[in-house]
């Protein structure tokens, strides 16, 4: 039998201990008053008390009805980005990643990186036969799977500096035309689908600039310019931060990214939302999450305050929760729920975006100019699917959140002398079953947060 060292079992002990939520963890988010406010941010922020009234064709109320009232659709954007849409090379296998993704989501993140979409000048991927590249479908075969499924669409991006994902080779180091080569790019997106995709990533992680990519001077301000010059008004820009944002917030007003905000606001660069990044990209950090020393609920509610200043909504824009180790799953799946909760509670969240659906269908890794390699992120396991497609326990917490905890069923009866019917729900599109006697009606509603809270409908 093959003995074990004393150093590998001290080892494996202390990994053991370190490798798993602590103590810790579990008293940052049982705290008493953050438990409170999760359970008071949801009930307050995402649900509503609506009134249903009925009534006959010549205007007479209609009394006694029982109806059957089921969510069928959420206000609130829950999504992932769609990076893999008919994306893998088994037909079964792009089946599957549409039931999954449309089970939980109602919102798809499709990518306009500029090398894969303008391979060579002037040649733009735009169609839906154009040449397959991984992780990079033309735009059109992801709007058509959000059109098909109901999906919200969002862009991503119009403009990033980084060099390995969004700088094509062929694009001249000269910032005067550079700043030509964008404002073309935003004008030629902007043309056709400007009205099919109503929310865009206009700037990405400015806050982390690449010094050694040469872009145009303050090209942030420029690029929210040109949009706002080119796109239909309608349309919605964010501002897209990295994960640093959360742990800079400790300055406050005085951080990068704040001052930033507001530099663009004060000068009328039209944003309509803020972008938090929320990756697990860094091993350190990860067990220090597990320890309760990083990315408590605390700090996490203090920085979602802090950018409530602007009064603009806020999107949790890539989430990659990390599952390392053989228990990794098991306590993404804790993390993910109290991610979700915390998030879903805050009264100026209204999206949470989850990054890569499928293990190992994440970003691959890369080799530097320099000769240095860079690994791809498929080693952080952050999918809510293993390879195969069999489901991690993350994507069960999110399934019950989602799907169960956070959506509306209810059964009214109403007595003879009433016309109307009241509940209490999260907000969102409704289906209604509605009988009187032998007859028995189906409509639609919507109730969402911008919508009236009470609504007449008629029965023939």
């Amino acid at each position: 039998m093959k003995k074990t060292s004393l150093f590998a079992v001290v080892f494996l002990t202390v990994y053991t201990l370190i490798a798993q939520p602590s103590q810790q963890y579990f008293d940052n988010w049982n705290d008493p008053y953050i438990q409170q406010r999760i359970e008071d941010g949801i009930r307050q922020n995402r649900m509503g008390a609506f009134t249903l009234a009925f009534e006959d064709k010549s205007g007479e109320p209609i009394n006694g009805l029982t109806v059957e009232i089921k969510q069928i659709k959420h206000d609130f954007y829950f999504g992932a980005n769609g990076f893999m849409v008919n994306g893998f090379k088994d037909p079964k296998e792009n089946e599957l990643f549409e039931k999954y993704f449309t089970q939980l989501f109602n919102f798809v993140t499709i990518p306009f990186y500029w090398p894969e979409l303008e391979l060579q000048p002037g040649k733009l991927r735009f169609d839906k036969n154009s040449e397959e590249i991984y992780r990079r479908p033309a735009p059109d075969v992801v709007l058509e799977f959000s059109k098909k499924y109901g999906l919200t669409p969002k862009g991503h991006t119009l403009v990033w500096d980084n060099p390995r994902w969004s700088i094509p080779d062929w694009l001249p180091a000269n910032e005067e035309v550079i700043e030509q080569k964008i404002s073309k790019r935003i004008e030629e997106i902007a043309e056709r689908y400007g009205h099919s995709i109503q929310i865009w990533d206009v700037a990405n992680e400015v806050t982390d600039r690449h010094p050694d990519v040469i872009m145009p001077k303050d090209f942030t301000y420029k690029a929210f310019k040109e949009s706002e010059r080119l796109f239909p008004y309608s349309n919605d820009f964010t501002l897209n931060f990295t994960t640093g944002i959360w742990k800079r917030s400790i300055k406050r007003e005085y951080s990068a990214d704040y001052l930033l905000i507001d530099n663009l606001k004060l000068r009328n660069a039209k944003m309509d939302a803020i972008g938090f990044q929320y990756h697990n990209f860094n091993e350190d950090e990860y067990w220090k999450i597990l320890k309760g020393d990083v990315f408590s609920p605390k700090s996490l509610f203090e920085t979602l305050d802090l950018y409530s200043d602007f009064n603009l909504p806020l999107h949790i824009t890539e989430i990659t929760v990390s599952a390392l180790s053989d228990k990794g799953p098991e306590y993404q799946a804790i993390m993910t729920e109290n991610l979700y909760k915390l998030w879903f509670s805050h009264p100026k969240v209204e999206a949470i975006i989850w990054w890569n659906l499928v293990d190992q269908t994440a970003a691959p890794g890369y080799t530097r100019p320099d000769g240095r390699v860079v690994r791809g992120e498929d080693k952080w396991m952050g999918g809510l699917l293993n390879r195969d497609f069999s489901k991690k326990p993350a994507f069960d917490v999110l399934d019950r959140l989602i799907n169960k905890e956070w959506k509306t069923q209810v059964g009214l009866k109403m007595a003879a002398d009433e016309d109307r019917a009241q509940f209490r729900g999260f907000y969102g599109e409704y289906e209604l079953v509605i009988k009187k006697g032998d007859k028995t009606y189906k409509r639609t509603v919507d109730f969402g947060k911008k919508s009236a809270a009470s609504q007449v409908l008629v029965l023939d």
